[in-house]
């Protein structure tokens, strides 16, 4: 892949291109991770189609960057791919990529083919009790109690549960503080208080999450959207928060129905 930079709003930005058909699939990773979480997903996709995957703003190699917030990651996202030449394209995000895809589609709804929600949730308030919002925005607060080595650790183990999707969150967490990672988590809190549409998304959403997905209530909320809009789900058993790389075969078979599916409907 080639690696690229683009100054974006808050610094710079990086990411990774791998030109292919003419369609455009774009990965977006969750809170505390990098673009290596879709290495499986490039591997089986480059070529079929031009990939795009990228080190979300305060993450990764992205870093620093000031003012992370959703909105603006996606508006990031967006213009990276119109200066790539990126028409439209298929959105795939994982954990808070999820939501990022989700506002770009609000945001560019003509630019967005279809979106790919894994181990995510829906963005529209309705979904979400006062209870929910509550503990949503407490826990950036909550996370700067633990000591930093325990939280780190703890997230590693939470968010996979084999032995090489765990190497990986250990790797991309090595480089990042608890300070960091409660701002994070603090800009996806914002971020998702924000939101007041309540009106289901018009693109095509395919919806995915691991069997044994553990963080928060990501497994109730998703099965809430499929059953209140009728969104295609797939549920990868023995699979956690980061599905598609705990089972990238059963992901990558799914994902390339979806996306064959919508291709051929236009």
């Amino acid at each position: 892949m080639e690696h690229r930079t683009w100054a974006g709003e808050g610094g710079a930005i990086h990411y990774w291109v791998a030109r292919g058909g003419p369609r455009w699939i774009a990965f977006t990773h969750g809170a505390c991770m990098d673009h290596g979480l879709f290495a499986p997903q490039v591997e089986r996709f480059a070529g079929a189609y031009s990939v795009l995957v990228w080190d979300v703003p305060g993450h990764g190699r992205s870093r620093p960057y000031r003012g992370l917030t959703l909105r603006g990651a996606a508006r990031e996202l967006m213009t990276i791919l119109a200066a790539e030449g990126a028409d439209h394209a298929h959105l795939v995000g994982q954990s808070m990529g999820g939501f990022i895809a989700q506002l770009a589609a609000r945001e560019a709804p003509e630019h967005v083919r279809s979106i790919t929600a894994v181990d995510s949730s829906p963005i529209q308030p309705r979904y979400y009790s006062a209870l929910d919002r509550g503990l949503l925005r407490w826990t950036p607060a909550l996370l700067r109690l633990y000591p930093e080595r325990a939280l780190l650790r703890a997230i590693a183990e939470q968010v996979a549960v084999t032995e090489a999707g765990r190497a990986y969150a250990r790797e991309a967490l090595a480089t990042m503080g608890k300070a960091e990672v409660a701002a994070i988590m603090d800009a996806v809190a914002r971020g998702l208080a924000e939101v007041k549409d309540d009106a289901p998304l018009d693109a095509p959403v395919l919806i995915v999450y691991g069997e044994e997905d553990r963080t928060g209530r990501v497994r109730d909320y998703c099965r809430r959207w499929e059953r209140a809009e009728g969104r295609t789900t797939v549920v990868l058993s023995g699979a956690g928060h980061n599905a598609n790389m705990d089972d990238p075969e059963a992901f990558n078979a799914a994902l390339a129905a979806f996306l064959a599916e919508v291709d051929a409907a236009g």
